[in-house]
């Protein structure tokens, strides 16, 4: 008995896919625990449905189980098991096989309108067994093997999936934003971006969790953000949060942050940054230049008014900056030149990656 075809490898990556996206971050975290968008009750009972496939719990057990983790890292001192404080190997046994057990729990209250449900209240009883008619559909179209990848393989990727991040997302990774008094603060997870569909941006959603969109700033991906736009357009969902529609948090601290050389995908941005419709009101670039060889008149005529021009006599070679982004050299020139001319951006995002190759050689502080 063969488990594994090719078939049946591309229904995992696929359901697999589509239950991350829009069972677990659209259904069961944006909008059953946060509440970030509002869409009709069919919509929200299928996006939560397809979170009860990940396998993690039933809807109101993720919900409780959330919000007692939220409320319990927001306090000065937290369990390990709530805020994975403990090694990897110690914290994925308890995660994935015990449960915690405390003297004194808080009382965690449920939404009347998630308790209450009584679709939500059959998926509660009945959240292992939904995988059931899955496995049989799965078996009549392609045999065991669609069940194994269609089934075990993708509860297995979520379940330990969502551990491995959480774990990362509380322990390890950059951060923009501290709340003070909090016990735990949560951590970017870069490069995860797009397998987590936007969730690995958690110390984002630590400062804004009632935010529909969870990659705020340039270069963070979230999948979940693009579909809820997508959504919107087609007049599924409405009343998106963002964090400018919360209320202020006193607790909520920005951290300075160091600039960093940008990459390729930041390069390949900027080049189209001249397209994108809020473009004008968008904070100007500014180039940075030594002043050797061109005259400040010479760069105004080739990046145009979009672009900002300092004299810098310390560099050693013209330095493009937006924002936290640094980017030098010939990169740094044709992104510039874009800006004025932006037919120019396809060409110049071609050749983009021939023209970074002598910046990633350079110190950050000449870059």
């Amino acid at each position: 008995m063969a488990t594994f075809t090719w078939g049946a490898f591309a229904l995992f990556v696929t359901s697999t896919a589509i239950v991350l996206l829009f069972g677990h971050s659209l259904g069961s975290h944006r909008k059953l625990i946060h509440g970030s968008f509002q869409c009709p009750k069919w919509l929200e009972r299928t996006l939560v449905y397809g979170g009860t496939m990940v396998g993690l719990a039933g809807p109101i057990g993720l919900v409780r189980q959330h919000d007692l983790r939220d409320f319990a890292q927001r306090l000065p001192r937290c369990h390990d098991y709530l805020r994975n404080g403990r090694g990897w190997f110690v914290d994925a046994w308890w995660q994935l096989n015990c449960d915690l057990v405390l003297d004194a729990e808080p009382a965690v209250a449920i939404e009347p309108r998630i308790a209450n449900d009584r679709f939500y209240r059959f998926l509660e009883r009945t959240w292992m067994a939904q995988q059931l008619p899955w496995a049989l559909a799965f078996h009549a179209w392609g045999g065991w093997a669609f069940v194994f990848w269609g089934v075990c393989a993708r509860v297995t990727a979520g379940v330990f999936g969502h551990w491995l991040i959480g774990y990362f997302a509380h322990n390890h990774g950059p951060m923009r934003r501290v709340v003070t008094g909090a016990a735990v603060q949560g951590r970017n997870v870069r490069f995860t971006s797009l397998i987590t569909m936007g969730e690995c941006w958690h110390n984002n959603h630590h400062a804004y969790p009632g935010s529909a969109r969870l990659g705020l700033a340039a270069g963070e991906w979230d999948p979940g953000w693009w579909c809820l736009v997508a959504l919107e357009r087609a007049g599924l969902v409405w009343d998106l949060r963002l964090p400018a529609d919360l209320p202020p948090r006193a607790e909520l601290v920005e951290l300075p942050q160091r600039p960093r050389r940008a990459g390729l995908v930041d390069a390949w941005r900027l080049c189209f940054r001249a397209w994108s419709r809020d473009a004008a009101s968008r904070p100007a670039l500014l180039v940075r230049w030594p002043a050797k060889l061109l005259s400040r008149h010479a760069l105004a005529t080739l990046f145009g008014p979009q672009v900002r021009l300092r004299r810098d006599p310390d560099l050693h070679r013209l330095m493009l900056c937006a924002g936290k982004l640094r980017l030098a050299g010939m990169s740094a020139i044709a992104i510039g030149a874009a800006q004025r001319r932006p037919w120019l951006a396809l060409p110049i995002s071609l050749a983009m990656p021939l023209l970074m190759l002598h910046c990633r050689r350079m110190p950050l502080a000449t870059a």
